[in-house]
């Protein structure tokens, strides 16, 4: 089951984002989340993650429902887990450095930054998840009143 090129690319991308976002660790996702994310239809979607699964790109699991399931992104993980492990060591190396001598402030801000470019990926994953939950309030309301007026005129 071979998936387009664009298509492919797409969920690599979007797998590979949210695991970093997980630093690397499993995550549960529902499918309508990753349909929403990705645009593609719900069998495309399904095709998709057989494929990428097939690939060993990720590793699937069942979810607390049929709508959900528990992902795991493989092929990065060993670098995420390099980087994040990195990232720590030199993090203590500064803070270390930054209480024996008071003469690097730069690194302390490098590490502020890495934390602050973090915490921004996660506040919009956070807006675009508001924002579709919004519009889906907005079309059932729009939807009520379409009822309502077809309830009044009979």
């Amino acid at each position: 089951m071979r998936l387009k090129e664009k298509t492919h690319r797409k969920f690599v991308e979007f797998f590979e984002r949210i695991s970093s976002m997980h630093h690397g660790k499993e995550f549960e996702l529902a499918y309508s989340d990753i349909q929403r994310e990705t645009g593609a239809a719900s069998v495309t979607l399904k095709r998709a993650i057989q494929s990428l699964a097939e690939d060993g790109v990720i590793e699937v699991q069942l979810g607390r429902n049929s709508r959900y399931a528990r992902f795991r992104y493989l092929l990065p993980v060993q670098e995420n887990e390099e980087k994040s492990s990195e990232l720590l060591n030199q993090t203590r190396n500064l803070v270390d450095s930054s209480n024996e001598d008071k003469s690097q402030p730069g690194g302390i801000l490098e590490a502020i930054n890495v934390d602050v470019t973090e915490l921004t990926q996660l506040v919009d994953h956070l807006r675009r998840r508001v924002r579709n939950q919004e519009m889906a309030i907005a079309l059932l309301q729009d939807r009520i009143a379409e009822i309502e007026d077809k309830m009044r005129k009979r």
